[in-house]
């Protein structure tokens, strides 16, 4: 059964009961009766995670549906989850909501999981994107131009669990008692596109609101994904059929362009945007070219 309330805001909140008894959570923005996109959050994200300019997603035709992850926000969490249970989840998230097709994109972390959807649900998807999307890291040069502390991070989440966590609850602590810190400090390794972008008022309010969700059961669901991102991806990417659209900037090190370059060289059937400044948060300042390719036949098919 679907919970929903509707606010001021064009938002609308729900939870539903997937198959094995688990609650997924979910957020609805911009126009109930546009073109169905599920977003896929980064790490750490939620449900939350989306422009902050409800307006301009509605006035792009786009419903966008955003899921909190299993053990983020109000999802519950799912020991010894892998990519591979992400499609599921979607899918009865989709049925759910009576979606026919629809179209999908992950940011970040959530490229992975993007991979995945278009590699299980294949004609069910309309299109894909995957937006500052990190690539396997199990491959030569997977950490080139990557920044030190991602560097770092990256190679602290291929340490067992049980080390990971008390380390990962330490950091989470820190960043629940001080937002404003912790945002000063992810600015401080971020490009100057990013600090612009950042230093806007309602993003960083956006910002700071999908970070703190993203915990509110605890740091289980980051620490799984922490070890699905480094981990084995299970799926072969050139067996993925759809079209995907891979977008990067030249000025990210937290997920630099060439994972999106190895990208391009496995999954068949790639759109690349591969642009010269900006960073990791420049999804924000392309919200707009990012959602009309995934909603307007006519300007995807019109892309060599």
């Amino acid at each position: 059964m679907i919970a929903m309330k509707m606010p001021m805001t064009p938002l609308r909140e729900g939870t539903i009961r997937l198959r094995d008894g688990r609650r997924l959570a979910f957020v609805e923005s911009g126009d109930p009766a546009g073109m169905p996109v599920v977003f896929l959050h980064g790490n750490p994200g939620s449900r939350y995670m989306r422009h902050p300019d409800d307006n301009l997603t509605y006035s792009l035709g786009v419903r966008l549906i955003t899921p909190d992850r299993p053990g983020y926000g109000l999802s519950d969490y799912q020991p010894e989850r892998t990519l591979l249970d992400c499609p599921s989840d979607i899918e009865q998230l989709a049925n759910m909501l009576g979606l026919g097709r629809f179209a999908l994109f992950g940011v970040s972390a959530g490229g992975p999981y993007a991979a995945a959807c278009a590699w299980r649900l294949g004609e069910r998807l309309t299109h894909v994107a995957i937006v500052a999307g990190a690539a396997p890291f199990n491959r030569p040069g997977a950490m080139e131009g990557v920044n030190r502390d991602y560097r770092n991070a990256y190679t602290m989440a291929g340490w067992p669990e049980w080390v990971l966590h008390p380390l990962m609850a330490m950091h989470d602590r820190s960043v629940r008692r001080n937002p404003s810190r912790a945002l000063s400090a992810l600015m401080a390794h971020c490009s100057p596109a990013d600090r612009t972008t950042l230093s806007d008022p309602a993003i960083a309010a956006q910002v700071q609101g999908w970070r703190s969700e993203a915990s509110r059961q605890g740091i289980r669901g980051m620490r799984r994904e922490a070890a699905i991102l480094v981990g084995g991806w299970g799926f072969p990417l050139e067996e993925i059929r759809s079209r995907v659209h891979l977008w990067y900037w030249e000025g990210d090190s937290i997920v630099p362009p060439q994972m999106g370059r190895y990208l391009a060289s496995r999954i068949p059937r790639t759109v690349p945007h591969f642009l010269p400044g900006g960073g990791h948060f420049s999804l924000f300042t392309h919200w707009k070219e990012i959602l009309t390719p995934l909603v307007r036949p006519e300007v995807s098919e019109a892309i060599p």
